[in-house]
């Protein structure tokens, strides 16, 4: 099957040559044609869930954009209870918040805590080369480096060979975190925990003159306006921590968009969705509901293009044994499997761009029937028209 060539070792880098028989990549791309047609299945309830999802959320907008009330914050009007209604204000809060593990508080909306590690990192690259009678020649060079990075390396998946000593603890400890005031206001009205969701106007916190010299077994440092746990900052070790923080000052302005109940708000039930807006700074109602539709309308067509890369991704994977079976051809398989592999990928996207508006087409339908049956009259009348 997979037959282990040569490998060497160059410092900080690493380079492994494999073979691979015909008979095992027809193995391993029988297999990858599986997975291809389930993800070119899995593209179509995507498109289609993804254009219900859009119609509905427009038009809970629609709905909401309608029914908002202009209210101000330093008062509750009980005649707006269960009404959809905008404000804009301070939002503040009297919980101070707190890092228990270092001992930092502020009297603000959010803490946030930013830790990060220094890890070794292993980067992958390939090459593929194909050999006479249809097998594969693999070269891979795997590189190492330091990292400070804020996510967990797991050292267990690197090459075994080439990361001979270059292991990373386990997990990061006192890893990021974020600390929320229990109750915050913008006048009289609390804002709910969806709506604190939305609120990401973070800056650095200054932090205080003092602070912690040892957590743990370790010592803790300061740099600058931030800690730095290890022996030296200058030469830093696998295992070391940078740590800082930020806030979301108290207090902050934000416009909010929600349904009233008495001094409390909620997510506003529409007929088809939920609104419920919040935006950092003073903004008119219009101007939140025309944010919401164009964000609406980047995730459609983001989610779009995902189906249809899914869509297309799913049949190369499915063509792709045409070129592995062909490779097998004495002589000219080297060279033809090569031009059939992209010939079937031109393939892939020719049925994907088709098959993929067809579904949102049919998608559309099926939510805005009307709507859909209006566009195809016109688009009939155009063209016998033009005729």
């Amino acid at each position: 099957s997979e037959e282990f060539v040569d490998s060497t070792s160059d410092g900080d880098s690493f380079t492994e040559v494999t073979h691979q028989s015909w008979g095992s990549r027809m193995q391993e791309q029988a297999t990858k044609s599986i997975a291809g047609f389930v993800l070119f299945l899995a593209a179509f309830p995507l498109l289609f869930w993804n254009e219900g999802r859009a119609v509905d959320v427009s038009m809970a907008l629609e709905e909401g954009k309608g029914a908002v009330v202009p209210v101000l914050a330093d008062a509750v009007d009980t005649s707006n209870d269960g009404k959809l209604i905008h404000f804009s204000g301070e939002a503040i809060t009297q919980d101070v918040v707190e890092d228990l593990d270092f001992d930092i508080e502020a009297r603000a909306l959010k803490l946030r805590r930013i830790t990060k590690m220094y890890q070794w990192e292993e980067e992958k690259e390939e090459r593929k080369e194909k050999v006479s009678g249809g097998g594969e020649k693999t070269v891979t060079r795997y590189k190492y480096s330091k990292v400070w990075s804020e996510h967990h390396i797991d050292s267990g998946s690197f090459n075994r060979k080439g990361s001979r000593g270059r292991s990373n603890p386990a997990s990061i400890p006192y890893e990021s975190d974020e600390f929320v005031a229990g109750k915050i206001t913008v006048g009289v009205f609390q804002l709910s925990s969806s709506l604190v969701k939305e609120i990401e106007a973070f800056e650095t916190l200054r932090l205080p003159a003092e602070v912690r010299e040892q957590i743990g077994d370790r010592t803790v440092h300061r740099t600058g306006n931030g800690l730095y746990i290890g022996a030296d900052s200058a030469e830093p070790e696998i295992g070391d921590l940078k740590v800082s923080f930020e806030v979301v000052p108290s207090p902050t302005e934000v416009s909010v968009v929600s349904r009233q109940k008495g001094n409390r708000l909620e997510p506003y039930l529409s007929k088809t969705g939920t609104v419920e807006l919040l935006q950092v700074g003073l903004a008119s109602a219009d101007l939140m509901f025309n944010s919401a539709e164009e964000e609406l309308a980047l995730e459609t067509w983001i989610l779009r293009l995902v189906g249809l890369v899914a869509m297309a991704a799913g049949l190369t994977m499915l063509f792709k044994i045409l070129e592995t079976v062909i490779d097998r051809i004495p002589f000219i398989g080297i060279h033809m499997g090569t031009v059939v592999g992209v010939g079937t990928t031109l393939l892939a996207i020719l049925i994907a761009l088709p098959l993929a508006l067809l579904t949102i087409a049919i998608a559309w339908f099926f939510a805005r029937p009307i709507l859909s049956i209006v566009l195809l009259v016109l688009e009939a009348g155009g063209f016998i028209g033009a005729k």
